[in-house]
């Protein structure tokens, strides 16, 4: 009896754990622990998965995220090796950079995406393989200044909370959809940005 269940022991705890769940933090940890620059190449959406997940303001993008593809993920991969802990990808998390943080704004409240710290960009799960959004935070930068180029400057102050990030959401989106209220977004953001900085 006692050797059964000695068996039985052995046999539980030599069973290899269950794989992660495609699309969590946990399955980009182990991910990024095999990935190479090569693999990097695949991680640009189509324009069907980039209109699937980024909300309307940013789908007129999409032309822009792949012709800059190449250079955005030539930063990306080569922080790869200093890639740290995975965690799911919220509005008000401290430890965002500014770029991931306005990445946030592009997409749906509550969308599944994923950070990594040390990697400045945004991993999303399209239901084949992993995708990022490396690149659109310049895009988007490059958009506001080509409007007013110091409220972009303004915009860029925009990191993980405070009223900053709050208003440089209003002038991101206003920006972008080519809405009127854009001149009002940037007097706030000069109220909210101008010296305090987040």
């Amino acid at each position: 009896m006692r050797a059964a269940v000695v068996v039985l022991i052995v046999a539980a705890c030599s069973r290899p754990a269950p794989a992660p769940a495609p699309g969590s933090p946990e399955a980009l940890a182990a991910y990024l622990k095999t990935v190479t620059p090569r693999d990097a190449t695949g991680w640009i959406l189509d324009q069907a998965g980039w209109d699937g997940i980024v909300v309307p303001p940013y789908r007129a993008l999409w032309p822009e995220y792949k012709a800059r593809f190449d250079a955005s993920i030539a930063k990306v991969t080569a922080q790869l090796p200093h890639a740290g802990a995975t965690r799911r990808h919220y509005a008000g998390d401290p430890k965002l950079s500014n770029a991931q943080t306005r990445l946030r704004w592009a997409l749906p409240v509550q969308y599944p995406s994923v950070v990594a710290d040390g990697i400045d960009t945004v991993f999303v799960w399209d239901g084949a393989g992993w995708r990022v959004l490396a690149g659109l935070d310049d895009i988007l930068l490059d958009h506001v200044r080509a409007l007013d180029p110091r409220c972009a400057e303004l915009v860029a102050r925009a990191g993980p909370a405070g009223h900053c990030s709050e208003v440089g959401w209003f002038v991101a989106d206003t920006a972008l959809r080519g809405d009127a209220g854009f001149a009002r977004a940037c007097q706030l953001a000069r109220d909210a940005c101008g010296n305090s900085g987040p």
